[in-house]
Order: C-alpha cells, then sequence, then structure tokens
C-alpha cells in the first residue's frame, strides 16, 4: 500500500511538473512571438519613418532647386533684359550711327539671356564664370552699364587678387548683378561705385549709389518689395559662402552694401 500510493504521488507529481513545463514552454514562445511582432512592428514603423524622411529630404532638395533657378533667373537674365529695354528707351531714331551701336548692345543682351537660359542646366553657369574669370565678369557687367550713358561707373579692385572656388565666384558675382539690378530699378542713382578688395583671408565686396536710398528703420514701408525680395536674396547668397551682408542706408543719402566672405 506504502509502495502504490508513494508510485502514485510520483507520477502525479511528474505530471503537475510536465503540465507546468508545458505551461511555462507555451507562455515563453506566446511572448517570444509577441516580442518578435512587436519588433517587426517596430521594423516598419522605422521604414516609415525613413521613407517620410527621405520624401521629405527629396522634397526639401526640389524647392531649394526651384529657389536657386528662380535666383539665377532673376539675378542674371532679368539684369540682362533690363539692360536691352533701358538701351531701347534710350535710342535715338535721328541719330542712325547710335541707333546702330544700340541695337547690336540689345541684341548682345538678348543673346546672352538666350545662353543664360541654356546655361541654368549647366550648374546655373558656373563653368562660363570660372572661364571667364570673377573679376572679368565684373568687368564686363560694369562695361555694359556704362554704354547707356546714365550712370557714372567707377570699378575697382585693391589688395592682391585671389583665385579662388569658382562656386564661389559665382555667387558673389550673382550678390554683385543683384545689387546693380536693384540700383538701375529703384535708386534713381546717377553714381556707382564698385570696390573688390583682397586680403590674406577674406574678400570685401563694396556697392555703392548716390541715389535716394531708404530709411532701414522703416524697411517694411520704405523699400520696394521686389527691392527688398533682392537684397534678401543677396543676404541668403552671403550666407551660402559663410560670408556676411551689412546695409547702410538712409533717405536722400544713397546705399552701400558690404559684403565680406572668406576666401577659403
Amino acid at each position: 500500500m506504502t509502495s502504490n500510493s508513494e508510485i502514485l504521488s510520483f507520477v502525479i507529481i511528474t505530471t503537475i511538473m510536465i503540465l507546468g513545463l508545458m505551461v511555462f514552454t507555451i507562455i515563453i514562445l506566446l511572448l517570444y512571438q509577441k516580442k518578435q511582432v512587436g519588433y517587426l512592428q517596430h521594423l516598419e514603423s522605422l521604414k516609415v519613418d525613413h521613407e517620410n524622411n527621405l520624401l521629405q529630404t527629396q522634397l526639401e532638395i526640389q524647392e531649394q532647386t526651384f529657389q536657386n533657378i528662380s535666383r539665377e533667373i532673376h539675378d542674371n537674365i532679368g539684369l540682362s533684359l533690363t539692360l536691352a529695354k533701358l538701351n531701347l528707351n534710350m535710342m535715338q531714331f535721328e541719330n542712325l550711327e547710335r541707333s546702330k551701336e544700340v541695337v547690336i548692345s540689345v541684341v548682345d543682351l538678348i543673346s546672352k539671356s538666350i545662353n543664360d537660359l541654356s546655361d541654368i542646366s549647366k550648374s546655373l553657369n558656373s563653368e562660363a564664370i570660372s572661364h571667364q574669370g570673377f573679376l572679368n565678369a565684373l568687368q564686363v557687367e560694369m562695361d555694359r552699364l556704362r554704354k547707356l550713358n546714365r550712370f557714372k561707373i567707377d570699378f575697382e579692385v585693391t589688395g592682391q587678387a585671389v583665385y579662388f572656388d569658382s562656386q564661389k565666384e559665382l555667387v558673389l558675382f550673382r550678390i554683385v548683378q543683384e545689387g546693380l539690378n536693384n540700383i538701375i530699378k529703384h535708386s534713381d542713382a546717377q553714381n556707382i561705385y564698385l570696390e573688390v578688395n583682397f586680403d590674406k583671408i577674406q574678400i570685401r565686396l563694396l556697392i555703392r549709389d548716390n541715389g535716394k536710398g531708404f530709411c532701414q528703420k522703416e524697411t517694411e514701408k520704405s523699400v520696394h518689395r521686389n527691392m527688398k525680395a533682392g537684397l534678401v536674396n543677396m543676404k541668403m547668397r552671403a550666407k551660402l559662402i559663410n560670408g556676411d551682408m551689412k546695409i547702410e542706408s538712409n533717405l536722400g543719402e544713397g546705399t552701400t552694401i558690404i559684403v565680406t566672405a572668406p576666401i577659403l
């Protein structure tokens, strides 16, 4: 009887232990499965987040590209067409020789605008600036303004000229173009002075006119919307090359724009 009782107890205990082990195993398997499902869901969430971030980045890059193209059209082509329009307005039909010169100049400006539109697809005309050279490109722009016989033009280069990164040269060139464009359209100036100063660590651009100027304390009211957009573009461009731009202007006293940027 004792032996049978012991055997029965052993069987019962063994069965309970086996059942407990089976339950424990099932619980472990369920927990593992739950954890695996959670892990897969986390991976899926990361994938979705990555795709969303990638899409957002692509949209930001696309928007930046559109902004760059818009600035290039506004800064470069807009200035050329403005000069062409001013040339046509100043034509003297009774003076055939002078009219012929104006027509030739306008044709050159329009041809340049067409070429620049084509160059937008080629690194936004950076190769042209690289081949022509920064200072030579500025000289060409100032010579075009002289042909208008509307402004007294002074262009000066000080310090030892340094040839640096073509992309930075392009940005600086566009800043000057924007400044000249603002002067032509909004300043009512007669004199334009451009200085390019080189030192060991930085380049400084100074663009000055003797136009009507504006009150900086009341910029929203006193600055024409398009002129303000031009100044904003210039500041943004300066920041692209780790540079800085300062504006000095008062009503009736003209405007001075100073841009500094590191050479390296």
